[in-house]
């Protein structure tokens, strides 16, 4: 314990120098990854090798999940040592909806390291961060009022996008991470019901504001190279996930949500890929589909809970709909979309790695010191 303890100070002693010596410009969509790689754990990964969350594999995917933690967090506290946290994160009233993906991320991080070591100092440690994760969301929703009100003044939302449906993410996540961790009681699953009718409210009207942008204002398909619109099935997505963890819903309703949800994936993912070859042609592959954008995690993390959620729907069904053909898409489904998500991880890892390798080195500015020259008092 106390080498695993020396070891952690160590990194997170260099991880500090290293972050700090770097500009504070860590996109505020970061968080993201954290959410890939919590649900590649959960879902993907299990899937395709059978590996259960206590094997070492897993273990040793679990700790780089939290060594990328600890590097965001310390790339978020070098914007307040800054002072430019506010600037950055805050001063967009559409951009600022993308610190759901820290409450989502740490959320899911949270979740995935607790079911992977089961042990007293773990738990303990995993309950104050989730503490932390809470107090986060309320200062969340907080700027989701203030950006529902700024949004309402920027003509009817020109500029509102997927983005804005990570509130809905965050509160699931949230309602996820209270069931898991503080245990099932009866009062405990009233609060998570009630964060999830709170989410799905958010949903309806984020998306609502969505639609009227897409509708009421003009705007280019292969203009915009950012896939933050595919939340609009992966919101939903993650909602029935939660609704599964917790026992909220019937099976009919789940059942509901499930072909809502294939339906507006099967919609989005079309228009995303007419998008893509219309980016092709334009810029050619390079810049089209070979350029690292932040928010093409986002994409990864659609697909891949709602790989998750299709998952849980069979488990859910039992015997139900063995022998059915709904049984047999939603297993194609799951086999499908688990390759799709190795996939584009394996290409989003490589693009990362070659974006941060290019990425500016911002060296400290030394102070110089003015020596100190006493004054004489002058009789």
């Amino acid at each position: 314990m106390l080498i695993i303890l020396m070891l952690a100070c160590i990194i997170v002693g260099l991880m500090t120098t290293h972050t700090y010596r770097r500009k504070s410009d860590m996109p505020t969509a970061a968080g993201s990854i954290l959410m890939v790689g919590g649900i590649f754990i959960q879902g993907a990964w299990s899937e395709i090798t059978g590996l259960s969350v206590y094997s070492y594999a897993t273990s040793i995917f679990v700790i780089i999940l939290i060594a990328i933690w600890i590097y965001l967090l310390l790339g978020y506290i070098t914007s307040i040592r800054k002072d430019e946290f506010f600037n950055i994160h805050l001063a967009d009233p559409v951009g600022r909806f993308a610190i759901g993906t820290w409450i989502a991320g740490t959320s899911i991080l949270l979740i995935t390291i607790y079911t992977s070591f089961p042990s007293s100092w773990v738990y303990e440690t995993v309950l104050i961060l989730a503490v932390m994760t809470i107090g986060l969301w309320v200062f969340f929703m907080y700027w989701v009022g203030k950006s529902m009100i700024d949004i309402a003044r920027m003509q009817g939302g020109r500029h509102v996008h997927g983005i804005v449906l990570l509130a809905t993410v965050a509160t699931q996540s949230i309602a996820m991470l209270l069931y898991d961790i503080f245990g099932h009681s009866e009062a405990m699953l009233i609060i998570c019901r009630l964060l999830i009718g709170w989410g799905l409210i958010l949903y309806v009207v984020l998306a609502s504001l969505m639609i009227y942008r897409y509708v009421r204002y003009a705007w280019n398909t292969a203009n915009q190279s950012q896939s933050n619109n595919v939340m609009m099935y992966g919101a939903l997505a993650i909602t029935g996930v939660a609704v599964i963890e917790t026992s909220s819903w019937t099976l009919g309703a789940v059942s509901i949500l499930w072909w809502v949800t294939l339906a507006i994936l099967l919609v989005v993912e079309c228009i995303e890929m007419i998008r893509a070859v219309m980016r092709i042609r334009r810029n050619g592959w390079k810049t089209a589909v070979g350029t690292y954008d932040v928010t093409q995690w986002s994409r990864i993390f659609t697909l891949g809970i709602f790989n998750l959620f299709t998952w849980r729907l069979i488990m859910f069904n039992g015997s139900a709909l063995v022998t059915s053909s709904t049984s047999a898409l939603q297993s194609g489904i799951v086999i499908i979309t688990a390759w799709i998500t190795v996939l584009l991880l394996i290409w989003q890892c490589v693009l990362s790695i070659e974006a941060y390798r290019h990425r500016p080195v911002v060296a400290e500015v030394p102070v110089q010191r003015i020596p100190h020259v006493h004054s004489r008092k002058v009789k």
